[in-house]
């Protein structure tokens, strides 16, 4: 049921993520594994993960900051921790993870808990496969945006600028703050911006929905 799912192990112990990657591949997941939170930012930034495991004592930046920053991106997170107090845990559970697990664990818990996180987030993703923005249609699984039969693909890096922008709709957005959410640079956002702008104005009858903000950023007027 959950072949193909790909899972981000954010882990410094490498002993533990080469485990854990040998396991989760035997049961059918596809896993990377990366041991701080520069790393994860990289990748998040290229692929749609169904899933993070996320340790909470990580080098340069904590999971729990991490964790933090990632709420408006809906990826489904469970956390690692050798600290299993309670207070420990309703912290985890603060920043908006989906589960919590002390260490050690036994790797069957840890791979119900994963089932279970998937389950939950697939019956969510069910309610929001589409978004309507304006006159257009767009599949958030398959990254295309169309219109009266037309479409256009998108990739991730220019789904996640229009994914911002329209949970920001209308409201002028600072070019520092995608490239920050993105993690690139500001050019590069406006390499994206263009590119976006681009592929909508080749559906028939479209007209531009990205505005530029002047001295600030851009902003979704749909």
């Amino acid at each position: 049921m959950f072949k193909h799912k790909h899972i981000l192990v954010i882990d410094d112990d490498k002993k533990l993520g080469s485990l854990l990657k040998s396991y989760l591949s035997e049961k059918g997941y596809l896993v990377d594994v990366v041991e701080n939170t520069n790393l994860a930012k990289q990748m998040i930034t290229s692929i749609i993960f169904d899933l993070l495991i996320l340790d909470v004592m990580l080098p340069n930046e904590s999971g729990l900051t991490f964790a933090t920053k990632l709420k408006k991106q809906n990826i489904p997170i469970l956390m690692l921790s050798a600290m299993g107090d309670v207070n420990d845990r309703i912290k985890g559970l603060k920043t908006g993870v989906d589960e919590y697990l002390s260490k050690p664990f036994e790797p069957e818990e840890l791979l119900l808990r994963i089932e279970n996180v998937i389950k939950r987030n697939s019956v969510i993703k069910k309610e929001l496969d589409f978004l309507k923005i304006g006159h257009f249609n767009f599949d958030i699984n398959k990254n295309i945006l169309s219109k009266n039969n037309n479409s256009v693909k998108l990739t991730v890096k220019e789904t996640k600028v229009l994914l911002y922008l329209y949970n920001n709709v209308n409201a002028d957005v600072a070019r520092e703050k995608l490239a920050e959410e993105l993690s690139v640079s500001k050019r590069t956002i406006d390499v994206l911006v263009k590119r976006l702008r681009e592929k909508i104005m080749s559906i028939p009858t479209s007209k531009n929905i990205l505005l530029t903000s002047r001295g600030i950023g851009y902003k979704l007027d749909p």
